[in-house]
């Protein structure tokens, strides 16, 4: 019966189902950053950013498949600052690393005139230092260095990392709570429940149940872009 279904529902449908993975995808990279505000082992932070950082390649690869081809405020497609995020979070992961002398990073002479040289000492203090108040002021800083040439949605992962820098150095280990969204499991509790009256319904020739089923399917794809889009604005990383 699927396969009588209009393609443009199926096309909708097929977008609700890669935004409902996208947004799982946000679950969980959440959950990821939630976790630095416990971790105190640098190794352990590092393979957090790691982490981290491999969840929203995901979320570039599927964004546009997702919301289109979207911009984000510098003109840039959405999908390549979030590569750029995810480029931001694996440098972070190697300070971690360096401060602890699992990697080196060198103290360098860098001449005033080099490219992004104030960034490149931000980078390099960070590299040095394990006092959390200290990694949030560099964090701060590299956040308005890098936002100058890879623009300000990439660069905000960096201000995200800092609050966590902040709350770590006041002694806080628990993350900001977060609203709870529990509207997909009662719609597809419900599509279910449908589908199951449609096909039982006495009366109804071939055509008259496709095309209810069009219509449930319709509105139920509206009713998880309505959600979608309103938790899309209630993460703090990644759209």
């Amino acid at each position: 019966m699927l396969k009588t279904i209009p393609s443009v529902v199926r096309s909708r449908v097929d977008r609700v189902a890669v935004r409902h993975r996208y947004t799982g995808l946000q679950d969980t990279l959440n959950e990821t950053i939630d976790d630095l505000y416990a971790a105190q082992d640098h190794d352990d932070r590092a393979a957090l950013l790691d982490y981290a950082a491999q969840l929203i390649e995901r979320l570039a690869e599927l964004h546009t498949a997702a919301w289109g081809r979207e911009a984000d405020a510098d003109g840039r497609p959405v999908a390549v600052s979030l590569a750029g995020q995810a480029a931001l979070l694996r440098q972070v992961a190697a300070t971690e690393r360096a401060v602890i002398g699992t990697i080196t990073w060198p103290v360098g002479q860098t001449p005033p005139d080099a490219e992004h040289a104030a960034e490149l000492h931000a980078w390099t203090e960070l590299a040095h230092t394990s006092a959390p108040e200290r990694r949030a002021a560099c964090l701060r800083r590299l956040s308005v260095l890098a936002a100058e040439h890879l623009g300000e949605r990439s660069a905000e992962v960096l201000a995200v990392l800092a609050e966590v820098e902040d709350h770590r150095a006041a002694g806080n280990t628990v993350p900001p709570a977060r609203p709870r969204f529990m509207l997909p499991r009662v719609l597809v509790g419900a599509f279910l429940a449908l589908l199951a009256l449609i096909g039982l319904a006495p009366g109804l020739d071939a055509l008259g149940r496709v095309l209810l089923l069009a219509v449930v399917m319709a509105s139920t794809y509206g009713a998880l872009c309505v959600y979608v889009g309103v938790r899309g604005r209630s993460q703090r990383v990644a759209r």
